[in-house]
């Protein structure tokens, strides 16, 4: 027994320090588990809530979430129980998954009998039992919204259309707020007609039916469907129907309406109104849809330029409630989940691993109840707005914003609407002007503009005599011009505003630069000028349709003019045309002289005997080919018919031949030509010779850091990494660059910019190669503000009456310094010295070639002279035949008459002599007959 004690202390101090060091455990490295029950079309739902779970891991290491995701077909309730009860076995905290009115009774029973929370995005069930509830419901009830508005138009009759049973749901929520309303109320005296669609993707003859009941001068239809999907198929029946005109008012009772598309709805004079449950000025939505549009839709289904839609930003609330009341439990009480570990697998009450289904009697989740506490203590901005619970777990304080669409207006905001305030509309003040909705001008303050210095949209004027220029006068260009016509159409006054920072507008660290900073600030009303529209921009202000289309041009210093080559004739040819003339030619010539050997009929007798002759010999068949090559012809011509069809062909071929070279020589002599280095961007990536570069700030340099073109992408590495940086502050600086480059540098820049500065003295810079990507100018205006109606009116009216393209004719064109005149483009028609030197010179070596060639002859004919008489001796015989006279007696006749002199009666006398050899042409004399009468 002495031992004893001893050991027992040695134990319990073993045992105090293990005890010691578990109650040390932080949440460092745990896991939590949660269930995630998905229906088998919620694609881009299960991305969101796979990416928001994702960088929840990555930013916070207290601990990390698993999810473990069934996807089923949630009107089985038999699917449903399995999902639950084998997540439930394997530890999950709680569930996040959707509902069917089917399968809710089931869901929650389980809920309530395990104490397991289920938080749901989808419809809350028509009434809740007075018991105790763990489903958490993050989908906004809009059954009291859409009696409100109901009650606000003071419809006195209505179609409700409904495809599901949640519809139906929403239905009786409605029907029974209807009657409970107070005695002599207007919602006493409405008629609603109710009809299930059973078929959405076809149901024309639902819509027509429906459509030949009502006799009303105003045709009132309220569609509550289950899907996006839903709503996208029956808005495109309805104008296939004819209910898409004048006298139609619907009711879109879905929380997306911005998503919806209206367009075919714009021109009929049709009332479309419905509910947005996102607020795109919410900060927080704002910098997710920024995340979300980067996303790789291969890793993210639905992610990358899909639109959000609600239900996927309830996903990403949804781990946000998850993450906050799980890390408020543990900062309350840092032991909470001590014992509910074990070898990282979940024991409930250290008893049973997870919460199984089978127990009896069943043991309720041993942090279900604290969990939901936790979650209903919750208050917080999520994407959805903001996130608070009532005890039975319904979402409170929130709002939704009404949207419409009008006759070519819209879709834009008309008012709010929440549970406490209801309806609140934005023109409500004036309830006498029925078009206040779309009356911009309903305050005297004038618009502030916000806009840049940027030639020739907006330049500083020059003033006159001295006299400083104030307001809108000291400005001038495009966009001063623009802005006067819209403002003539819409009816505003404005006032123009520098941007403070000269940017245009970046989004960095969470807010916005230049003119979109100002307008999505509200610090101007709208900015005016050489602003791109992109799906970035357009999530944080509005655009107006644009009113010029631009690209991305390459800007480079234009290259001296080449000049002419001596042989420049011969350009309109290629060198491969040349060589086969000339193969042709003499192809020609050897088959003429072939074909005339083996003909009978080029042979002919020669003069004076019995030798065949043939014209044709090799030199002769070459002469006829070359004279009509040159449109001269020659002597000989071809007797056989073989002959002759080789001469036909070879006319023809010269025909055309001659005819395409005349045609294309008038060009390449009188157009002034440039070699350029660059042609294309491909050509920019190919070098690194060239400096490349954009502005610093704006839509270009954004263009090639997010492309995913390989050209593109190879270009942004040249630019991000050149130093010094190939970057400008402004247009005018990249065009000095680009002047001052001698060539080196090529500026990357909008089209519209490009043209203008080309056009501008000294004329030296120019645009090579098709613009890099297509996109539209447009004005921004505040968020969700109804003058973008009137803008987008007023911009189609300035493209259709033409005089958007008389502006840009005015400042581009008509005030161009680098316009040819009359005399300039006569004097580029004139031929120089340099343009035909090639031929003059081919006419002087033909010249000399022949002058050597009849020399050459001479001296090869004299070397087969028969006797060969030196100079001397020719002087002598020459003199002597001079100077010594003849007696008759030794010629034969009268003195000085040649020795064969015969006189007949007629005194006709005929004689010959043989001269003496003139000195070199000894062989070509020969014996001369004269006759002397």
């Amino acid at each position: 027994m002495m031992h004893i004690g001893p050991l027992m202390c040695i134990i319990f101090t073993a045992f105090s320090s293990l005890v010691g060091i578990v109650s040390n455990i932080d949440m460092k490295g745990l896991i939590i588990p949660i269930g995630a029950i998905f229906e088998t079309d919620d694609e881009q739902i299960l991305s969101a809530f796979r990416y928001a779970q994702t960088n929840y891991n990555a930013h916070f290491n207290q601990f990390a979430l698993v999810s473990y995701t069934d996807t089923v077909d949630v009107t089985d309730s038999f699917q449903m129980v399995s999902a639950i009860c084998n997540r439930m076995k394997s530890g999950v905290f709680l569930f996040y998954g959707v509902t069917d009115i089917r399968s809710r009774n089931i869901i929650r029973d389980f809920t309530r009998t395990f104490h397991m929370p289920y938080l749901s995005p989808s419809t809350a069930p028509l009434e809740i039992k007075p018991q105790q509830n763990f489903e958490i419901h993050m989908k906004p009830d809009y059954s009291l919204a859409i009696i409100d508005m109901i009650e606000y138009f003071g419809w006195p009759r209505m179609h409700y259309l409904y495809d599901s049973d949640d519809g139906l749901n929403r239905l009786q929520m409605v029907l029974a707020a209807l009657r409970n309303t107070r005695e002599g109320d207007y919602s006493s005296q409405i008629t609603v007609i109710a009809r299930r669609l059973y078929n959405v993707e076809n149901a024309h003859d639902e819509l027509r039916q429906m459509d030949r009941m009502v006799m009303d001068d105003e045709k009132v239809f309220v569609f509550d469907l289950s899907s996006e999907r839903a709503y996208r198929s029956i808005l495109k029946q309805i104008p296939e129907v004819g209910m898409n005109k004048e006298g139609y008012h619907y009711l879109v009772a879905t929380l997306d309406f911005i998503n919806l598309d209206m367009q075919r709805y714009l021109h009929g004079g049709v009332n479309i109104t419905g509910f947005q449950l996102l607020n795109f000025e919410n900060p927080a939505l704002r910098k997710f849809i920024r995340t979300w549009n980067m996303l790789d839709p291969y890793t993210y289904p639905g992610a990358g330029k899909t639109k959000l839609t609600y239900e996927a930003a309830l996903a990403v609330d949804v781990i946000d409630v998850i993450t906050r009341s799980l890390r408020n439990m543990v900062a309350e009480n840092p032991k909470i989940f001590q014992s509910t570990f074990r070898r990282k697998e979940v024991y409930n009450y250290n008893r049973t691993q997870g919460i199984p289904c089978n127990t009896k009697p069943p043991v309720p989740w041993m942090h279900g109840n604290t969990i939901m506490d936790e979650i209903k203590e919750l208050d917080f901005e999520g994407l959805t707005g903001r996130i608070r619970f009532d005890e039975n777990g319904f979402r409170k304080d929130y709002e939704l914003n009404v949207f419409t669409v009008g006759l070519d207006t819209g879709p834009f905001k008309i008012g709010t609407w929440d549970p406490v305030n209801h309806y609140k509309g934005l023109y409500d003040q004036n309830d006498e002007d029925e078009d206040n909705f779309f009356n911009v001008s309903q305050t005297n303050r004038p618009k502030i503009i916000s806009t840049i210095l940027s030639s020739p949209f907006l330049m500083l004027k020059e003033a006159k005599d001295g006299q400083p220029l104030v307001g809108n006068n000291r400005f001038e260009g495009y966009t001063v011009d623009l802005t006067k016509e819209v403002a003539d159409i819409v009816r505003f006054d404005y006032e123009f505003q520098l941007v403070k920072d000269d940017e245009y507008g970046r989004y960095i660290n969470n807010t916005w630069t230049g003119m979109i900073g100002e307008v999505y600030r509200r610090e101007a009303d709208m900015a005016i000028g050489p602003i791109t529209i992109t799906y970035e921009r357009e999530a944080f202000v509005d655009f107006s349709k644009p009113f010029m289309n631009v690209g991305i041009s390459i800007m480079i210093k234009k290259p001296e003019i080449q000049k002419p080559g001596v042989f420049s004739f011969m350009e309109p040819l290629s060198p491969k045309i040349w060589i086969c003339i000339l193969c042709a030619y003499i192809g020609v010539s050897v088959g003429l002289f072939l074909v005339s050997r083996f003909s009978p009929y080029e042979w002919e007798k020669g003069s004076g005997d019995e030798v065949m002759e043939n014209q044709f010999n090799i030199l002769n068949a070459l002469w006829f080919s070359v004279g009509a090559l040159m449109l001269q012809g020659s002597d000989a011509c071809p007797r056989s018919f073989s002959g002759r069809i080789i001469g036909t062909v070879w006319w023809f071929f010269v025909l055309i031949i001659i005819s395409s070279y005349t045609a294309n020589l008038a060009a390449f002599l009188t157009i002034e030509r440039m070699h350029t280095p660059i042609e294309s961007a491909d050509d920019l990536a190919k070098q690194t010779e060239i400096k490349y570069g954009t502005i610093k700030s704006g839509t270009t340099m954004k263009f090639f850091e997010e492309s995913k073109v390989q050209t593109y992408r190879q270009m942004w590495n040249f630019m991000s990494a050149e130093n010094p940086s190939v970057f400008v502050k402004d247009v005018k600086e990249g065009v000095d660059r680009v002047k001052s480059s001698k060539g080196k540098y090529a500026f990357l820049l909008e089209s519209s910019a490009n043209e203008f500065y080309n056009n501008r003295e000294p004329c030296d810079t120019m645009k090579v190669g098709p613009n890099l990507n297509s996109k539209g100018l447009g004005i921004a205006t505040t968020p969700d503000s109804p003058i973008k109606a009137q803008m987008n009116l007023a911009v189609l009216e300035l493209t259709e009456d033409g005089t958007l393209h008389k502006l840009k004719t005015k400042w581009w064109k008509d005030k161009g310094q680098c316009a040819g005149n009359p005399g300039d483009a006569s004097s580029k028609r004139e031929l120089s010295l340099s343009n035909v030197a090639g031929i003059f010179y081919i006419l002087i070596a033909g010249l000399v070639f022949a002058v050597i060639l009849a020399s050459f002859e001479f001296i090869c004919e004299k070397s087969k002279m028969y006797e060969k008489v030196s100079y001397m001796t020719a002087t002598e015989t020459v003199t002597t035949l001079v100077m010594t006279p003849t007696s008759e007696k030794e010629n034969g006749g009268p003195e000085g008459m040649p020795h064969s002199y015969n006189t007949t009666e007629n005194q006709q006398a005929t004689f010959s002599y043989k001269p003496q050899p003139a000195i070199g042409f000894e062989h070509f004399m020969r014996e001369m007959d004269h006759t002397e009468l």
